[in-house]
């Protein structure tokens, strides 16, 4: 899961920069070659297309001069369209790009243009907002939110490929929020909801210390530096618990995985990676898994767990 090329999008903006110094980082650890991309619009093509060539090559120098390979490109068109385009068709590996955003209160809201790349490509995108912290030498602890899933995991590759043969650290995060409390025929199980909560929440525990020990000994195993942590969170608070998480732990780097189908009528974000990239100011690694990819944690012992509690009270 090499990182052999990187794509940064640029309009000679102080916001589009913002995300040079992320891919330069990560150019220099892995060797990565940049590839500096500018669009221009139809109208004015010529004048604009000579800006953005001197724009680029004046760029691509001064990193070229620290030793980071960079190359540069234009196009022409619809900026998104040809963002996806240019990385679909030129192995790139990574997509590095800034993002604007409104007033908290509106919460985030993505740039039309990032939106319609992350629509567009199953290339990992790299999300840097004009709140994120500056980068100096990599990203030191990376959060990796899992919860037993393919889906989850799907982010794991990236997240080892940039801390591979460094001191770097990946963290595994598994929140647990409390059961849904189900009827049993017309009887709800309400008056036992607390030993219900009680007792699956304990299971849950032990499953995912099983689970996350697991995957720390195969990270481990490859000389990847890990911890973990097990979270109990209230019903809706998992985004929330990763934030606080993020600040408790200094985290430079959340790595989340995305669903949805390519199209750009269709909503690429999962709900909870929506959330992180609305709510949470550090840089976001969105990972596309495959279509085909479950989105749960296989059928586990909770529904037995289940079964047992009710057939105790037929």
């Amino acid at each position: 899961m090499a990182f052999k090329n990187i794509l940064v999008p640029l309009n000679g903006s102080e916001l589009s920069e913002k995300a040079l110094p992320y891919a330069k980082s990560i150019a220099k650890l892995k060797k990565s070659k940049l590839v500096l991309f500018a669009v221009s619009l139809t109208i004015f093509t010529e004048r604009r297309d000579r800006l953005f060539t001197s724009y680029l090559e004046v760029t691509a120098e001064e990193l070229n001069a620290e030793g980071i390979k960079t190359i540069s490109a234009t196009s022409y068109g619809d900026v998104a369209k040809e963002i996806v385009q240019y990385a679909n068709s030129n192995k790139v590996d990574l997509i590095v790009m800034a993002t604007h955003g409104y007033s908290k209160a509106k919460k985030w809201m993505f740039g039309s243009v990032t939106q319609k790349v992350l629509y567009g490509t199953e290339i990992p995108v790299l999300l840097i907002k004009p709140t994120s912290p500056a980068i100096s030498g990599g990203f030191n602890r990376i959060l990796v939110p899992v919860d037993g899933s393919p889906f989850s995991e799907a982010t794991l590759p990236y997240a080892v490929e940039l801390v591979k043969k460094t001191d770097k650290e990946i963290l595994l995060l598994h929140v647990c929020e409390p059961p849904i409390v189900p009827s049993y025929g017309l009887k709800p199980i309400n008056p036992t909801w607390k030993k219900y909560r009680d007792d699956i929440w304990e299971e849950k525990e032990k499953m995912a210390t099983t689970y996350l020990a697991e995957k720390l000994d195969e990270l481990k195993k490859n000389r990847i530096k890990a911890s973990s942590r097990i979270v109990k969170a209230q019903s809706g608070e998992v985004v929330k618990t990763i934030m606080q998480v993020s600040k408790e732990e200094d985290i430079d780097l959340i790595a989340v995985a995305t669903q949805g189908q390519t199209g750009v009528n269709r909503r690429v974000y999962g709900s909870v990676a929506n959330r992180i990239v609305e709510e949470i100011s550090l840089p976001i690694l969105l990972v596309r898994p495959a279509s085909s990819t479950p989105l749960h944690p296989p059928q586990n012992l909770l529904d037995d767990i289940w079964q047992s509690y009710i057939g105790s009270k037929v």
